[in-house]
């Protein structure tokens, strides 16, 4: 048996090689670059792992060719190496290039909300709601954006919009559950929580949501169970561990509770994990800890603050269509 997964690991390796040898001795042969055999090369070199070669040739296509698609290539493969200021100049010059482009403005946008810049998201979103109104995606990816810039109400609506269009997807229903428990609607939050679960039981982020609606509602016990299910399969899942430390909290498990929390803060420092775990500091007597962390608990509640009145202001600019 290991015989044969070598042999079939090795069949591979050569089979992407000799793709790249084959690639590039057709490259050669026909003198300029052809924009689609230098894309074809670069999808080569990208299964083969070679990241800076591929590189280099979505560069001279993009330069060369004025290749779009090129240009989207590359910045998928920067970001996917962590380059994210490389991903955005790729992106902007796509757009600059194709800007009414329905690949080009959801790269973009999907792009923009994994780098947690989503008023920057919003700008292609508009558009791509408004070109296609009927397409649930759009929908969607309108509703976590304008989620992340802290407007569960507005983010609700556009949800509850992309449900009607393509109803019970998991991702959609669990935006749905986190928007309703920020507005404290947690008995509603716990249906959508549950209907997404049913589609997609190892959903940790929907099941940490669950247990947040679990415990506004007073359900501890169902709450920790929850909330330890998550961190079955995630130990370190920051909002599940927010969760566990706050219901120990309650239960007067104060040595447990800082064990979570720790883990929370760690994770995810948030004002509300940071003040959680000065009071299980104080609870505990140790007043040096506690004072730590009320110090960063307010450290985190002002830089919130500030980030949402942020997010408000260039929000307005994007809904004028300011923000470029």
């Amino acid at each position: 048996m290991g015989d044969n997964r070598a042999m079939k690991a090795a069949t591979t390796f050569l089979v992407l090689t000799t793709s790249v040898a084959a690639l590039a001795r057709a490259q050669t042969a026909a003198g300029p670059t052809p924009c689609d055999l230098a894309l074809r090369r670069a999808e080569a070199e990208i299964a083969a792992g070679h990241s800076a070669a591929a590189e280099r040739h979505l560069r001279a296509a993009a330069e060369r060719c004025k290749s779009v698609r090129a240009l989207l290539q590359l910045a998928r493969l920067l970001s996917s190496n962590g380059d994210t200021a490389g991903a955005v100049r790729a992106l902007e010059q796509a757009r600059k290039m194709a800007p009414n482009s329905e690949e080009v403005l959801s790269t973009c946008a999907q792009s923009w909300l994994t780098a947690k810049d989503p008023v920057r998201g919003l700008v292609p979103l508009e558009a791509l709601v408004r070109m296609y109104p009927a397409v649930a995606d759009y929908r969607y990816l309108r509703g976590v954006a304008t989620l992340q810039t802290g407007d569960a109400v507005g983010a609700l609506e556009e949800l509850r919009e992309a449900d009607r269009l393509e109803p019970r997807r998991a991702p959609t229903l669990a935006a749905m559950g986190v928007a309703q428990n920020q507005l404290q609607r947690f008995p509603e939050a716990a249906a959508s929580l549950r209907e997404a679960l049913a589609l997609e039981p190892e959903n940790v982020e929907a099941g940490a949501a669950l247990a947040r609606s679990e415990e506004g509602q007073g359900r501890l016990d169902e709450a920790e169970a929850t909330a330890r299910r998550v961190l079955a399969r995630a130990p370190d899942h920051g909002a599940a561990n927010l969760v566990l430390g706050s219901v120990l909290m309650k239960r007067g498990a104060y040595s447990q509770a800082c064990e979570a929390l720790e883990r929370a803060v760690a994770a995810e420092p948030s004002a509300k994990a940071h003040y959680q775990l000065s009071l299980a500091y104080s609870r505990l007597g140790d007043d040096t800890r506690a004072g730590e962390q009320r110090a960063l608990y307010e450290k985190a509640a002002r830089a919130e603050e500030e980030r949402l009145r942020a997010l408000g202001r260039l929000g307005g600019m994007a809904g004028r269509g300011i923000l470029e």
